[in-house]
């Protein structure tokens, strides 16, 4: 029994040695996250979670990090309902709206890591950078219902836009390709919470 409490004791400290990852040149990270939506327009609507996909590779090596180029892919959908209402010879009527918005952000991004090791953490890496891509919108409404309540047509319109992007964050590796990251900035989303995959 004692035999193998050693030898699972010796396993367990050496996987927690295998655990101590960082950016690197040539090292690849793949982050799946999930965070609020970024409302891109006027109305308090109703929306999803944003779902993000982003590749960060480590380039060069400057100074006690390390400049890193990737890029990254983003969704969300929103909605607006409200009532709208009209006058006609028979009376006064009332009528659901509802105004949908379908966002798509692609971005190319540059980043800068640094590990804690020195610290003594050498799990953890602090990050940031800058991302610049374009954002494509898809928006339509529609009335809900049999009655009329204008005249005007139902919306259906498509635009892409230029998106910059700005964030920071952290990941914590806990196991020797496994981490949980956090980053915060102005993207599609202000919050994103997920996991990293060392490739």
């Amino acid at each position: 029994m004692k035999r193998t409490l050693l030898i699972l004791v010796i396993i367990l400290v050496g996987l927690f040695n295998l655990q101590a990852q960082k950016m690197d040149v040539g090292t690849n990270f793949l982050s799946l996250g999930i965070g609020p939506s970024t409302s891109y327009n006027n109305y308090t609507a109703i929306g999803m979670p944003a779902v993000r996909v982003s590749f960060d590779h480590g380039l060069k090596k400057i100074g006690p990090g390390v400049l890193t180029l990737g890029g990254a892919l983003g969704f969300f959908n929103e909605h607006y309902n409200s009532t709208v209402g009209w006058w006609d010879n028979s009376g006064y009527h009332t009528q659901p709206y509802r105004a949908n918005w379908s966002y798509f952000v692609v971005d190319f991004r540059v980043g800068y890591y640094y590990n804690f090791k020195d610290l003594g953490i050498p799990d953890l890496n602090a990050y940031a950078g800058i991302g610049s891509g374009l954002r494509y919108q898809i928006f339509s409404d529609n009335y809900v219902g049999n009655g009329t309540a204008s005249s005007r047509p139902v919306n259906d319109e498509s635009q892409a836009q230029f998106q910059f992007a700005i964030y920071g964050g952290a990941n914590y590796f806990v196991t020797k390709r496994i981490a949980f990251f956090t980053e915060f900035g102005y993207d599609i989303s202000w919050f994103t919470a997920g996991v990293t995959f060392q490739l």
